[in-house]
């Protein structure tokens, strides 16, 4: 099994590689290391979310996960907007801006502070 997340429009593109049962992220940019994880347990499910913590305004921009298993692979493309320090807005390449999501960063207490968004 592979899944690679990484940026599109960049000349340094990997944000978080998972092969063989493994993280190898060797050759990950380093604005995102030690800032990225997936949910191993997850992915026996088909969930190959990435979790990204500590976001910056330079994680503005498009992201492509690419998921590979024997000869079946899926790919889906994200844009991500960061609106400010504790909001992003997530949408699909091919979905409308009006079906897309809002996310803050204060979870489902806006008083508590939680730094990590899952994509």
């Amino acid at each position: 099994m592979r899944v690679e997340w990484y940026r599109l429009h960049r000349t340094d593109t990997l944000v978080h590689l998972y092969e063989d049962y493994k993280d190898r992220n060797g050759d990950q940019m380093e604005s995102y290391r030690r800032r990225t994880a997936l949910f191993k347990e997850e992915l026996k499910k088909g969930n190959a979310s990435l979790k990204l913590s500590a976001l910056q305004p330079s994680d503005d921009g498009a992201y492509k996960c690419l998921i590979e298993y024997g000869l079946q692979y899926d790919d889906i493309t994200l844009y991500v907007e960061v609106k400010g320090e504790r909001q992003i807005h997530i949408f699909m390449q091919n979905e409308p801006r009006n079906k897309s999501k809002n996310i803050t960063t204060e979870g489902h207490n806006k008083s508590e502070n939680c730094p990590t968004h899952q994509i």
